[in-house]
């Protein structure tokens, strides 16, 4: 997709999005990552892809929560409001697809042209549905300090449903994005043909003193 599809206009919460992807989780010493790769059809600045990298748990004012620590996505429009939004960190980056049958490659690079991640990846099997409702809501919770000289938290209770499937993944190259998921293996990979992503308005909350 283009790296900027719609005009910067006003994009405030809450958003509902429409997609699909791939979702990756791992298990490190003390903590889960979750790396997700999006191809966002319809939201509210437009369609555009997505590349994230998030671990739990992490300290905040509302106890350990999920923090998303690196994201990408192909739409300026998406960096300001995400940042402005929900203290998502996220930064501007080119998607280049290859999709043949049941596999897909993505090539995901920065402004400059330097490669952040080489990403491929096999769906089989047949789709099941899914729903975060059943999942409590601490699980589900991002927890973002605010960014660009905003102060306090920003605590979003994010929710999803749609359907997913057996999928095997590939990293070929992570360098610029993070390196460590060359060496990593998933405990579960799982397509994801058909999703709807809800980011409602978050609570805020002041600074205060982390153990």
């Amino acid at each position: 997709m283009p790296t900027d599809t719609v005009p910067i206009h006003c994009a405030p919460p809450p958003w509902t999005l429409h997609g699909r992807g791939l979702v990756a989780l791992y298990r490190q010493p003390a903590t889960w990552g979750a790396l997700m790769l999006l191809r966002y059809t319809d939201s509210p600045v437009g369609p555009y892809d997505e590349l994230l990298w998030a671990t739990a748990p992490h300290s905040s004012p509302a106890g350990p929560r999920p923090q998303v620590r690196q994201i990408v996505v192909s739409s300026e429009a998406s960096v300001r409001w995400g940042r402005r939004n929900w203290g998502i960190p996220k930064g501007l980056a080119r998607f280049e697809w290859q999709e043949e049958g049941q596999t897909t490659q993505v090539r995901i690079s920065a402004p400059d042209g330097q490669l952040l991640a080489h990403l491929a990846y096999q769906t089989r099997g047949s789709s099941l549905p899914v729903s975060t409702t059943p999942v409590p809501a601490q699980f589900r919770t991002l927890a973002q300090p605010a960014l660009d000289g905003e102060t306090g938290w920003l605590l979003t209770p994010v929710s999803a449903v749609g359907k997913v499937q057996p999928a095997r993944l590939t990293v070929l190259d992570a360098a610029g994005f993070h390196a460590p998921l060359t060496q990593l293996r998933p405990r579960l990979t799982l397509a994801v043909p058909q999703l709807r992503l809800t980011f409602p308005v978050p609570d805020k909350v002041g600074d205060v003193a982390l153990e």
